[in-house]
């Protein structure tokens, strides 16, 4: 069954794509998949190790004119309809319409617009989080208007979505999200203000801040999510610090360390799951993880094929630590 919706899925979308090309805009179709061998070293207990494929997606991008644009991701490996859901298989698909050259507005499934560079990053592209990361639903039916200012480098989206928390397509729950993207050539940011809903008329409030310095071969992001909720004592009991050093040696090899902390003692751990403020830390949790890796890109100058590893722990028993090795490719399958 799986295989038969993804044939489906993927001539229609070859269909879709086809039509496109009579008309004045272009199309591009890419997949790109990730398969990681895993070794989880568990304390007095059997280890579990084993191959597993990690991502499969689809990408399909186009311009439809010089007005209008669109953008979908479709992750073959999930079933359609998993969760319960027409789009649970569906990272995006929306459509965006360009009002000038400054102001857009986008309508469909979209990010929800949290900000952080590590929230930013693509699943693909992930190798071990935080605990908020984890957990937090990332991609949610909405709209937008985006701005965006005459250098290119800075950028505003005010987003209103359905609440990442929803549990079916109508509970009417609702997430107000506005984030900047900026660009200070060797400092960007990743900010954003959320006010989200996580059960029907109650709220919890993110600051988000994504901080990346570069210089020359050197990156180093800096995240910090603090989540209010309006009972709160402590504007500062419930937080996410991450940070991630990256150093390109050339072309084709990155090291990295990451490394960072979860806290939420704006409730006790022993507070029912109905009553909690923060759906994705939960109360009581002190978590503190890190690890170190390398990407590998065998490809001269191109980034289509990746191979990583690493060796990441935490402070969550009964595991003591987790190495992986992986493979990510990269396929271009159209592009005109």
């Amino acid at each position: 069954m799986m295989r038969k919706k993804l044939l489906i899925c993927i001539f229609a979308i070859a269909a879709f794509g086809t039509n496109m090309f009579g008309q004045e805009g272009n199309v591009s179709l890419k997949f790109d998949a990730r398969a990681d061998y895993n070794y989880v070293k568990i304390k007095d207990a059997e280890d579990q190790a084993g191959f597993y494929g990690r991502n499969l997606n689809l990408m399909l991008d186009g311009k439809i004119n010089s007005t209008f644009e669109y953008h979908l991701r479709q992750r073959l490996n999930v079933p359609i309809g998993s969760i319960g859901g027409l789009l649970d298989a569906t990272d995006w698909a929306y459509l965006i319409y360009h009002i000038n050259d400054n102001f857009s507005l986008s309508a469909g499934k979209q990010v929800v617009a949290i900000g952080g560079f590590e929230y930013d990053y693509a699943p693909i592209d992930g190798y071990f989080l935080s605990a908020f990361c984890n957990n937090i639903p990332c991609y949610e039916l909405g709209l937008s208007l985006g701005f965006k200012d005459n250098s290119g480098k800075h950028s505003l989206q005010f987003q209103i979505s359905n609440s990442p928390f929803i549990t079916t397509a109508f509970d009417n729950m609702y997430s107000y999200n506005l984030l900047w993207n900026g660009n200070f050539d060797f400092f960007k940011t990743l900010y954003s203000v959320n006010m989200i809903e996580y059960k029907k008329g109650s709220y919890i409030n993110y600051i988000a801040l994504g901080n990346r310095f570069e210089i020359d071969n050197l990156s180093l992001e800096l995240d910090y999510t603090n989540r209010y909720h309006g009972n709160q004592d402590n504007f500062f009991d419930d937080f996410s610090i991450v940070a991630q050093l990256k150093y390109s040696i050339n072309n084709s090899w990155n090291l990295f360390v990451k490394g960072g902390y979860d806290q939420n003692k704006a409730q006790e751990a022993s507070t029912p799951l109905d009553r909690r403020w923060d759906v994705c830390v939960a109360p009581g949790t002190n978590y503190t993880f890190g690890g170190a890796g390398f990407e590998f890109f065998p490809l001269k100058d191109k980034k289509d094929i990746r191979i990583h590893g690493y060796v990441a722990s935490s402070d969550v028993e009964p595991t003591e630590f987790t190495f992986n090795l992986g493979l990510t490719w990269k396929m271009q399958v159209l592009n005109k």
